[in-house]
């Protein structure tokens, strides 16, 4: 996270001011410099007193909060118990249930024996690919690959270890990608929904992120249907309790658009791609990655 901070500058303002870890690379300074941002840094609150600033962290968490107030900005976090609600997968795959569009097989197991029956069900021949999830897993991270009707014995251990802690999982079928969508947007306070753009994720075979294509749009009629998905995730975010930025991804496949894979209900590198691309403006796709 904090080699990635660097980039916070893409969404800042004028006036703005970024509370980053010290030491600062001279480039960064620079930049800010030139963009009027402030740097400021969390190891030194006595000095950096932001008693008119609202404090914007990248998600809620509760050293978040403890940042904001030593440096006495001002705090106004989402409640934690929400946060970590509407971030969950669980919370995800209930309103994919509820709004009639969750993948064909995916289902949720808290007993092994669920999760044997779901694996067998969806993926009976040899060459079916699944993906076990944790709950709160993010990057290709805390989830297992697979394929056919039989947990291997690494598999097996993996969700056995998770499931005596217990953790509900989540069980999909793989979906080979043709591409994948992050729809990046902002709930305010009133509940009035703003949706900034598009990003385009490029991975690998696994599903890792390798970074982001940049200057090819949605098609139309493919923006229209995520912008309509996002919409009623905003509006169940906010029903929740929560408002503020949110990523939702989905992805396009061999059998069409799975409108909603994940919800992130913070900030995600998408928002920063698609403000490096408003602000490159690229007339042809150009590869960006932020590593």
């Amino acid at each position: 996270n904090r080699r990635l901070a660097p980039h916070l500058l893409w969404l800042a303002r004028p006036g703005d001011a970024l509370l980053l870890l010290e030491p600062w690379s001279e480039h960064l300074q620079r930049e800010a410099q030139r963009r009027g941002i402030e740097l400021i840094s969390p190891a030194r609150p006595e000095e950096e007193h932001q008693q008119e600033r609202i404090f914007t962290p990248w998600g809620w968490t509760p050293s978040a909060v403890a940042v904001g107030e030593a440096v006495e900005a001002i705090v106004r976090p989402i409640p934690l118990s929400i946060v970590k609600r509407v971030n969950s997968k669980l919370w995800s795959h209930k309103l994919e249930v509820e709004l009639g569009i969750a993948q064909k097989g995916a289902t949720t197991a808290s007993t092994f024996e669920e999760l044997k029956e779901a694996t067998a069900r969806a993926c009976p021949q040899p060459e079916d690919k699944w993906v076990i999830k944790s709950p709160f897993g993010f990057a290709a991270r805390d989830r297992v690959l697979g394929r056919g009707p039989v947990l291997e014995e690494a598999q097996a251990k993996w969700s056995r270890r998770r499931l005596s802690q217990g953790a509900t999982l989540i069980f999909q079928p793989w979906l080979d990608v043709i591409r994948e969508y992050g729809v990046v947007m902002e709930i305010s306070s009133d509940g009035a929904i703003e949706i900034h753009g598009f990003s385009d994720l490029q991975t690998n075979g696994a599903g890792t992120a390798k970074g982001y294509l940049l200057g090819r749009p949605p098609a139309p009629h493919r923006a229209i249907e995520l912008e309509k998905i996002a919409r009623l995730v905003g509006e169940r975010l906010f029903r929740e309790g929560y408002y503020g930025p949110v990523g939702v991804d989905a992805l396009e496949h061999a059998g069409g658009l799975h409108p909603l894979l994940e919800i992130n209900a913070r900030y995600t590198m998408g928002f920063i791609a698609v403000a490096v691309e408003r602000a490159l403006k690229p007339t042809t796709p150009v590869f960006w990655s932020a590593k």
